[in-house]
This record gives C-alpha cells, structure tokens and sequence, in this order.
C-alpha cells in the first residue's frame, strides 16, 4: 500500500508509462499513513467529481474540481483497519471496514463544505448484528452486496440502497460460503470464493432463491477478485499469491467455461 494517492486512476501504476499512455500527473495528495482503496463520485448537480479515499482510520474525500490542486474537503472518521472499500450510489457512499461498527454510510449532497454520516449495525434475522466487512459491490439496480461479513460465514448480504435516505434495507443472505470480493451484473453474481478456490458465479435474479450457475478453479486456488469486460463476455480473475497472473475466461456459455489466458 502506497501513502501517497495519484488522482489520476491508476497513476500509481501508470506514472512509469507515461510516454506511452499519453498520461500526466496533475496532482497529489499526500498522508501520513497507508491507503487501502479509492473510489470515485461526481456531484450530479455541479459535476464537480471526488476521489473517496479509504486510509486505516477513515475516509477521506478529495475535490478534483480543480484537477492540478487537489484538495481533501472532508474527513470521516472510521475505527482502525488494514481493510476498507467504498462504493456509491445516488448520493450516498457505503464503506466496509473489517474491524468493527458495521457499514457507513456517508451523505455526500452537502460537498463540498460538509458531510453528514450512519453507521450501520442492524441486527438481521437469523443472523445476527453487523459488525464488519471484507468488501461491497453495488449493482446496476441499486443493490448492494456486502463480502466476507462477520455474518452468514462471509457469505454475501445483500441490501437494497436504492432508497432516498441511504440507509439500506436488508434483502436477503445469499449462500454461506466466504467471499472475499464480489461483482454483480445482469443479475448474475460473481463471488470471490478466496479459501475454496473458486470463480462462483450465481443467478440472482429471484433475491429469495439465489441459483448455482457454475464454478470455476482460478489458477493459484486464492480467487482475489473477478471483474467483467463490457459485453460480459469475458471474465478476469486475480489470485492473492505472489507471482499469480491475471487470468481470462470466455463465459459465454457457463457449462464450458473456457481459459483463454494468463498474463503476469
């Protein structure tokens, strides 16, 4: 983990290929301790665009409104963790943490001068109370998936964001099986099923009745993450071991899924 933020995406990386990624950087914004991930929001009514920061004690918001002068407008205070993701809709940005006072939810229509916050800590039926997650994704539906939970044994919790105070509605649990990370789209789900080794992929469809559509080995037996081309065609998945590739799956038909390669 860095600790220092690159607000051009990717920068990170990229500031090595500059020359050949026609890519410069503007600005910075430097911290005193380490990041752990970043996400972006633009204001729908000044187009104004944030970078959300996630550091081990909070999350910081960033106005891009002048790109070559970066500014944190806003801090949000948030218990001590290694791990911290951030993902948005509407107006409203949702942060998991793995340490401890459930999902935050930030208000984000009062950038750039303030900003007003939740946390989160329902206790679900049959399940418990919510204390911390590994990671989120929210779909296209306005649906949140939250991973590696200390509920439904990391298995994914799904909620309803899509509501006009933020605050999510619980859904339903889906099967209880560890994920480290999650992506949804089209009302397919694609679990990071890290300790099993696995691609999963489910239709969820029916919240109530959430269906195995296929599973797949990734290359190190870690499944870190998975994320989809556009057409959804193509499926790539990381390991979290030293040296694993990324790897591509054509998932067109999902009783034959099909390796088409490795990259490291």
């Amino acid at each position: 983990m860095k600790k220092t933020i690159l607000l051009l995406l990717f920068a990170a990386v990229c500031q090595f290929a500059n020359a050949q990624l026609n890519m410069t950087l503007l600005s910075q914004v430097d911290y005193s301790q380490n990041l752990n991930d970043i996400w972006g929001w633009a204001d729908p009514e000044t187009g104004i665009e944030y970078a959300l920061v996630g550091l081990r004690n909070g999350t910081s918001i960033v106005s891009l409104e002048n790109p070559s002068d970066a500014q944190e407008v806003a801090f949000v205070p948030g218990p001590n963790s290694t791990w911290r993701d951030i993902k948005t809709w509407g107006n409203f940005a949702y942060v998991t943490n793995e340490t401890s006072n459930g999902l935050l939810v930030i208000d984000l229509s009062g950038l750039p001068d303030n900003v007003s916050y939740i946390e989160w800590t329902p206790n679900l039926p049959n399940l418990g109370t919510l204390s911390s997650c590994h990671n989120l994704y929210i779909d296209e539906f306005g649906y949140c998936y939250l991973a590696g939970c200390n509920l439904n044994a990391g298995g994914m919790l799904i909620l309803n964001v899509d509501t006009q105070t933020g605050e999510p509605q619980f859904v339903s649990p889906a099967p209880a099986i560890y994920a480290h990370d999650v992506y949804t789209k089209s009302n397919k789900m694609y679990a990071s099923e890290i300790y099993s080794g696995n691609m999963a992929i489910y239709d969820v469809s029916n919240k109530d009745n959430i269906q195995l559509l296929a599973t797949q080995p990734t290359p190190f037996s870690f499944t870190h993450n998975i994320w989809l081309n556009d057409e959804e065609t193509v499926a790539f998945t990381t390991d979290e071991r030293g040296d694993a590739p990324v790897a591509a799956y054509d998932i067109t038909d999902l009783n034959n899924i099909v390796e088409l390669d490795q990259n490291r």
